[in-house]
């Protein structure tokens, strides 16, 4: 093979061979070593299995706006109307009135997921097991859905009451019924003229009281994720943000519940308020590392969550 290569580029062709026979030498001895170069697991079949249906099914943030088409480079250009205009009944002054329509520009960021990374002993044999793969890859993808999930919840709950914004708080005492709670709740949005897109995420505590109070509408919010009743469409979740109990704000995002200090949530929007974002996904990986005596490999994916102007949430707290 040397003589040939040699020929081929007009050059002694005993350098060609020597050339050739050592750098079979040299590869072979890394091989012995462990040493590799063209071994690797390929990120076009394991990211799929990550990225492709990032929600599960039942996930309240499937009712959220889905803006990952407008995502460029891992950011979002995002724009806050301006002022509704007024309608006028038989207008008889002019000129008539203006109001300025232009929007306020905004570039948002997509924040960065790091999955903490998978030992395995033969990523490369379960690359060729579509099972085995899928398997490890789940455990990356669920991952991250369930911390998105808390950063959506944390961001699409209201900070507090805000008549101005219609942000609505329900206070739920020991003995009274969340069915009574949700109907204020739906009150309230109806007395602002928001009648669509609406969403309700029960927590476990309320979802147990309420099973408790109508177990054929437990049934069937169990059932059916995302069905509506009262002009909610339902949801479950169980990592709603918690409030201070005194004062009715939200707590510090990851604050730990204290009893006599804190209530739970559950909470609502409106779909067309608030969006979430996909971008980029990488892999990342070390095969047959020393200390770990295994292959290493983990995710990392760009995302957002997050409202769009802060309007139009509610909460019941107890």
């Amino acid at each position: 093979m040397g003589f040939v290569f040699a020929a081929l580029l007009g050059i002694n062709p005993f350098i060609g061979a020597v050339v050739v026979n050592a750098g079979g030498v040299a590869l072979n001895y890394m091989d012995t070593r462990g040493v590799t170069f063209f071994e690797g697991l390929a990120q076009e079949v394991w990211l799929p299995l990550v990225m492709e249906d990032p929600y599960p099914q039942a996930s309240f943030l499937n009712a959220a706006t889905d803006m990952s088409s407008l995502v460029d480079n891992d950011k979002i250009n995002l724009a806050e109307a301006g002022v509704d205009p007024t309608v006028l009944v038989d207008n008889d002054v002019y000129p008539i009135a203006m109001t300025d329509a232009s929007d306020t520009p905004k570039e948002v960021t997509l924040k960065t997921y790091d999955t903490t990374n998978s030992v395995v002993r033969n990523a490369v044999a379960i690359e060729l097991a579509y099972g085995q793969r899928a398997l490890y890859a789940n455990k990356h993808k669920k991952a991250l859905a369930k911390k998105l999930g808390m950063d959506a919840a944390y961001m699409y709950a209201p900070a507090q009451a805000s008549g101005a914004n219609s942000n609505f708080v329900v206070n739920l005492g020991a003995n009274d019924s969340i069915i009574d709670a949700i109907i204020d709740l739906q009150r309230d949005f109806l007395n602002s003229d928001v009648i669509d897109d609406l969403n309700l995420v029960l927590s476990p505590n309320h979802l147990a009281k309420l099973s408790k109070e109508d177990k054929e509408l437990y049934k069937f919010i169990v059932a059916k994720p995302g069905e509506s009743m009262y002009d909610f469409k339902m949801w479950r979740y169980s990592k709603n943000p918690i409030y201070i109990g005194a004062t009715g704000v939200k707590a510090a995002y990851g604050a730990a519940y204290e009893a006599g200090t804190h209530k739970y949530s559950s909470f609502a929007f409106v779909g067309s308020e608030v969006m979430r974002a996909d971008g980029s996904a990488e892999m990342f990986q070390r095969l047959r590392d020393p200390e770990a005596r295994g292959d290493i490999f983990g995710f990392q994916k760009r995302a957002l969550a997050t409202t769009l102007r802060g309007k139009f949430s509610g909460a019941i707290l107890q």
